[in-house]
């Protein structure tokens, strides 16, 4: 071998070992600098994002989450419903109320991936006077939910984000009579597919894609048709103990039947506004209040709305 191929060889084989040397002292030193980064968001998110932080307070609204084993969650949700705004109106006019809802939400734990959940509920309203009618109000339970919540992919154990879907029944436990609320005391089903995504520097969005199909007829020979429904919600969580965002609810409804007869309500109808949470992780508990406003409504004849929506709930975690 000559020697200026001995000194090529010399030089291609010392190049070779510099590159190998540096880039594997690249890849050592770039590890613990991405371990450091992970360290550091789980540390700002653990500061920052309590284990109740963020959750929606509009009663419609369901995210991606899924209970974790052996936990139960309860958490009563109202909602309050001013409706005196009549649309549609046409010179035909529309029957004023107000309208309380009371909800239950039971869910447990099952596995990791999978809870059950049962949501029983109370319906008050009080209708004003209209025409030959004097005021008067309806009452009672509501047809209970049962269902099961399944988690598609969860974020708490390493997936980019919470992706859950929910099968479940409506169960007929409204009562029956004229001062009970039409189109109850029916079975129906129900799916939806829900989204939640919490970021370590505090922003978290949930929503929920669904419907809900009654199957036969109700109280006061009313059968309710298919519904849909389409929920979102940005919060921003400044510390353990608090956050607040802007929450949406979409919700279509085709028209129902009266013995058979067509009653032109179908609806298509927008609500939107602020909504805060008081959490305290210690206990496991939160607290929430929100308002929300009409964004877009379109009804098939004349019909009074909701002018304001307020809704409220408080929640427990509770584990053995």
């Amino acid at each position: 071998m000559s020697l200026g191929t001995r000194a090529k060889y010399a030089f291609y084989s010392t190049a070779a070992i510099c590159l190998l040397t540096t880039g594997q002292s690249l890849a050592a030193d770039e590890t613990p600098h991405k371990t450091q980064e992970m360290a550091e968001a789980q540390k700002q998110a653990s500061t920052r994002i309590g284990p109740t932080s963020g959750t929606p307070v509009n009663t419609m609204i369901s995210g991606g989450g899924v209970i974790a084993r052996g936990k139960l969650l309860t958490q009563v949700n109202s909602s309050f419903r001013d409706k005196d705004d009549i649309v549609e109106n046409a010179g035909a006019g529309a029957r004023t109320s107000k309208q309380l809802i009371a909800l239950l939400k039971l869910r447990y734990g099952l596995t990791d991936n999978l809870e059950a959940l049962l949501v029983p509920g109370y319906i008050y309203v009080h209708r004003d006077a209209y025409d030959r009618f004097d005021s008067d109000h309806l009452g009672g339970p509501n047809d209970a939910k049962l269902g099961i919540n399944y988690g598609i992919l969860q974020q708490k154990q390493g997936d980019p984000l919470s992706l859950c879907l929910t099968l479940g029944l409506n169960l007929p436990t409204g009562q029956s009579g004229a001062r009970h609320p039409p189109g109850n005391d029916v079975w129906s089903y129900n799916a939806a597919l829900g989204i939640t995504k919490v970021w370590p520097s505090g922003h978290r969005i949930d929503g929920a894609v669904g419907f809900t199909q009654p199957t036969e007829t109700g109280n006061l020979g009313v059968r309710k048709d298919t519904s849909f429904t389409l929920t979102g919600s940005y919060r921003y969580i400044f510390n353990p103990n608090f956050d607040a965002g802007l929450e949406f609810t979409v919700e279509n409804s085709r028209e129902w039947q009266q013995n058979g007869v067509d009653m032109h309500n179908g609806y298509t109808e927008m609500y939107a506004g602020p909504a805060i949470n008081v959490n305290f992780p210690d206990w496991g508990m939160w607290v929430g209040i929100g308002a929300y406003l009409p964004v877009f409504r379109d009804y098939d004849a004349p019909t009074a709305t909701d002018d304001i929506r307020i809704d409220f709930k408080l929640g427990k975690m509770w584990s053995w």
